[in-house]
């Protein structure tokens, strides 16, 4: 039985809204006094004569179901002084605050009852009230609707099956429509999931949740299930590492080597000519397109002389194909030792204009492992050009005007439709206390991108040290494109299937 004993009485009005009978007599006539005590989650409204001669007793917010026959009701809070009272989905009344209950005896500590607010039965705390707290058919729901269509599209290396059957079926409208729902349903969230032989999973829906995961000193980056599938390929990066003081290290050497300024010319010039052995009449797919961006790719990181170096390509992809499969599938040494000693042997050249050349002139701790970092840029080149792919099929694009303000800003607009990264996973770093549960270590938050604003390049501590480089190249390669072509998509599908996505182009009148 709940301690309410602290808290702020009111009186209050419940204004029934129109609505199908329910057989709940305090629901179903007309205005209705109530009495609130307002002591956080166990705030208790009694709703006097409600039906049968007893009260009828709720929790706020929506923590406490409370069955009044064949009827479950909840009530949410809505804003100051205002709540709602809902029976399943549907709004049936509303719960205004009026004055304070002056006068009124306090609690009774020893009874723990208030004369205007004594129960009529006991009130009970169960394991599936903790607020949040998803039933087992939510959790079903958002293993087949948001964790498994991400996880069929791949990851890491994307599927084409898997992306297609996604489209097709718009999986990201799908998962967005049931996360709004859930959202409504538990109070703004955050959803609170009880995996099997993974303990407790949060998904934050609300700004404020999101801002603590991405920028809260209790979550880390290197999350376990991005420990598993990173470290096929890239063991040392910045992102799976886990003590704080190398971490920091890593970060200051990707930002320092990733400002775009060094290269921004030599960026220019790099996708002007490999953007110029795209056709300029016929029909432009994604495998000519991806082609001519994994060149300019390989160029702008490890230099020109890695333009037609494909093996570099192929391996990283057989190891990120690898990936995708996280802790499933074991490690293939042979083929990351094959990959890091291609990726040296560029390095070792050092050439102008690459970001080669700028790791060679940084000095860093050996620590910082500096060529364990190159994997990861060459991974995060490959979202750049599927971003940039998809923003040509954005209108704007072609209504002009294409300045770099423009393109920048459209190269963010298909980032925000499409998120390249479908999740972003953090785990706590010690017990963390959300919704009256405490998280222990290793608990997996989950932040949903095309779910939530503002998060393409992720946020806080470990946000994306080349933003600025990727928007530079990305802006750079539409500018390209647009600037001898005129180009207009071929098929309906939706951008998300960016392997089906083709446009028909034909040089521009100038």
């Amino acid at each position: 039985m709940p301690t309410i004993t602290q808290g702020d009485l009111y009186t209050a009005t419940l204004e029934v809204v129109e609505h199908p009978p329910l057989g709940v007599p305090a629901l179903d006539g007309g205005p209705r006094e109530a009495v609130v005590r307002l002591a956080g989650e166990r705030s208790l409204v009694r709703i006097l004569d409600g039906g049968d001669g007893r009260d009828l007793d709720l929790v706020l917010p929506g923590g406490y179901r409370h069955r009044h026959g064949k009827v479950r009701l909840t009530a949410h809070r809505l804003a100051e002084g205002v709540f709602a009272i809902k029976a399943g989905e549907h709004r049936i009344a509303l719960l205004r605050l009026r004055d304070p209950a002056l006068g009124m005896p306090a609690f009774d500590p020893s009874g723990n009852h208030h004369p205007a607010l004594r129960p009529t039965r006991p009130m009970r705390w169960r394991r599936a009230r903790v607020q949040g707290r998803v039933s087992p058919w939510e959790t079903l729901r958002l293993g087949a609707e948001v964790a498994l269509p991400l996880l069929v599209q791949g990851a890491i290396l994307r599927w084409r099956l898997g992306v297609r059957l996604a489209a097709l079926i718009r999986a990201d409208s799908r998962a967005n429509r049931l996360l709004a729902r859930l959202r409504d349903r538990h109070d703004g969230g955050p959803l609170m999931i009880r995996i099997p032989l993974r303990g407790w999973a949060v998904i934050p829906l609300k700004e404020a949740d999101v801002r603590r995961v991405l920028h809260g000193a209790e979550f880390t980056p290197a999350n376990r299930e991005k420990r598993g599938a990173l470290s096929h390929f890239q063991p040392d990066a910045v992102l799976i590492t886990r003590d704080p003081e190398l971490r920091a290290q890593r970060r200051a050497f990707n930002e320092e080597v990733l400002r775009p300024e060094p290269i921004a010319q030599e960026v220019r010039q790099k996708v002007a000519q490999e953007m110029a052995t795209l056709p300029t009449e016929g029909v432009l797919t994604w495998s000519r397109f991806h082609a001519a961006h994994q060149r300019l790719a390989r160029r702008i990181v490890l230099g020109d002389s890695a333009r037609d170096d494909e093996a570099v390509t192929r391996l990283l992809d057989r190891l990120r194909a690898d990936a995708n499969w996280f802790y499933l599938r074991a490690r293939k040494t042979d083929v990351r030792v094959a990959f890091q000693r291609r990726i040296e042997g560029h390095l070792r050249r050092a050439e102008r204009g690459s970001l080669a050349r700028v790791l060679a002139q940084t000095r860093t701790d050996p620590a910082v492992h500096p060529e364990g970092q190159v994997p990861h840029w060459l991974f995060a080149y490959d979202a750049a050009g599927i971003t940039a792919w998809r923003a040509l099929t954005l209108p704007a694009v072609h209504a002009g005007p294409h300045d770099p303000e423009h393109l920048r800003a459209a190269v963010l607009e298909a980032l925000h439709r499409w998120p390249t990264t479908p999740a972003i996973l953090r785990d706590t770093t010690a017990p963390t206390r959300w919704r009256g549960v405490t998280l222990p270590e290793g608990s997996i938050a989950a932040v949903i991108t095309s779910f939530t604003d503002e998060v393409p390049f992720s946020d806080g501590p470990a946000a994306c040290p080349g933003k600025d480089l990727v928007l530079l190249t990305a802006t750079e390669v539409l500018a390209a494109i647009l600037r001898d072509r005129e180009v207009a998509a071929l098929s309906r599908r939706s951008p998300l299937d960016h392997f089906g996505v083709r446009f028909a182009v034909r040089p521009r009148e100038r």
